[in-house]
């Protein structure tokens, strides 16, 4: 007994030791127990020296935290004999408050009515290269030799009714890194009230739920079967696979397949990903690009739109696509951004966007995460998400708390599928827990918002 003991305190002082090595190398804005959730929970004697937090269920709802044992755990949990040790996630690089463009590219909106024949004899005119359309905003997005002079004379024509620069958007996160990821160190699964919501598949998954990113790898096997024909606007055509990963994470946050033996489990059962390349291997990519993206997803009948990607400024057209898919019915979620500070990023501060921050187990922002009342809701920060060839990471960021939104957003779809975008998206923010963190409403509660909608 003796022995035993003595085994517990040294792997407990071993963990002690990880822990304060990771939170002195990685900033992920919270310290012990809550940078490294997975430590916690190993044994009661680790728990207290790592000050890791009582029955953590504790902090939801009573109405959840009663029903929670009565919902069949998704994924498969380590044994007591083999804990897998979770390594720590990788920094989240802070959001650029400086906006960058594409040069020598001006995206032009054109006045309603405005004849293709007319349009293009005032882009011969100014020597302007098309090279992209999106005729379901008026949008033409064209290569110059001279950026402000072929400004100038855009917004002089009283055919154009905006002319601006063609701003470069970034993703909200990066790309985890490996470790051996199972579903009991999932904590935003249960700390958001998921264990309550989410239902065993049963082979189908109508929920079409766009996910506009670096291209979601399909041959992940946390993936397979969940991911539709793959659209590349970088490169073309339909081509597979994420030369990121970051778009393949935030698919797994939504929907990667449960009670399969391996990984992690996604929160919504429901729901299918559709793929749509915009960002490039880099994690960049225009907002022109991104718009058309948003587009596409709508005319495809994507339910739920997911935007794990911002910028600090936003232009006209990103605008205008975020409200085309709202007039035809998607939920468009989006992520707050990773500065660390109050400011607002787009798409997320749009009208018609649910845009999100990322809190840690203690419903307090991470030290990353954008802050202030713009901001609707938070969700988890960090999460296990699936790579690109195999394995799992820890996933930290507002690119991985908006995929738990947006899958909270397909479940309530799938439960009631003539709800309107706007009653998902009211449910989801009225229905949130207050907390101290500075968000509008407060952190997502899914047992309350699929309650509200019923």
């Amino acid at each position: 007994m003796k022995r035993r003991n003595l085994t517990g305190i040294t792997l407990a002082a071993a963990l002690v030791a990880a822990a304060l090595t990771t939170a002195a190398s990685a900033d992920t804005g919270v310290t012990g127990a809550a940078t490294l959730p997975g430590l916690c929970g190993i044994s009661t004697t680790v728990d207290g020296l790592l000050g890791c937090p009582e029955q953590q269920q504790q902090e939801e709802p009573p109405s959840e935290a009663a029903t929670e044992s009565a919902t069949p755990a998704p994924g498969r949990r380590p044994s007591a004999t083999a804990a897998p040790q979770l390594q720590a996630p990788a920094p989240v690089v802070r959001s650029s408050t400086k906006p960058t463009y594409v040069p020598n590219v001006v995206v032009i909106r054109f006045r309603s009515g405005v004849a293709a024949n007319a349009q293009a004899r005032l882009l011969r005119r100014i020597g302007a290269k098309p090279r992209e359309h999106i005729a379901q905003l008026g949008i033409v997005v064209v290569k110059v030799a001279s950026l402000t002079r072929a400004q100038a004379k855009l917004e002089a024509s009283p055919l154009v009714m905006h002319a601006t620069r063609d701003e470069i958007l970034h993703v909200m996160g990066s790309a985890p890194s490996p470790n051996d990821a199972f579903f009991s160190y999932e904590w935003g699964f249960r700390h958001a009230g998921f264990s309550n919501v989410w239902r065993p598949p049963n082979g189908r998954r109508p929920v079409i739920v766009a996910v506009i990113d670096t291209g979601v790898d399909a041959t992940q096997p946390d993936l397979a079967g969940v991911v539709r024909p793959q659209i590349d606007l970088v490169d073309g055509g339909s081509s597979t696979g994420d030369d990121n990963g970051h778009g393949t994470a935030v698919a797994g946050v939504i929907a990667a397949l449960a009670n399969n033996g391996v990984g992690g489990a996604g929160v919504c059962s429901a729901c299918s990903i559709l793929p749509i390349k915009t960002m490039g291997s880099n994690g960049n990519g225009d907002l022109a690009t991104v718009a058309a993206g948003i587009v596409k997803a709508a005319d495809m009948r994507a339910r739920v739109i997911d935007l794990s990607l911002g910028g600090p400024q936003g232009l006209d057209a990103l605008a205008q696509a975020i409200a085309y898919a709202n007039s035809k019915g998607a939920v468009v979620v989006a992520a707050a951004g990773n500065s660390g500070l109050a400011t607002p990023y787009f798409p997320a501060n749009y009208p018609g966007v649910l845009s999100v921050a990322g809190s840690n187990q203690s419903d307090r922002l991470y030290s990353w995460s954008e802050h202030g009342p713009w901001i609707a809701v938070s969700a988890p920060g960090c999460n296990v998400a699936p790579l690109v060839h195999g394995g799992y990471g820890q996933f930290c960021g507002t690119s991985s708390a908006t995929p738990l939104v947006a899958g909270l957003a397909g479940i309530i779809i799938a439960a009631h599928p003539g709800a309107t975008n706007v009653r998902v998206t009211s449910a989801i923010e009225e229905t949130a827990k207050r907390i101290r963190a500075s968000v509008h409403f407060g952190r997502i509660s899914a047992a309350a918002a699929l309650a509200a909608v019923g």
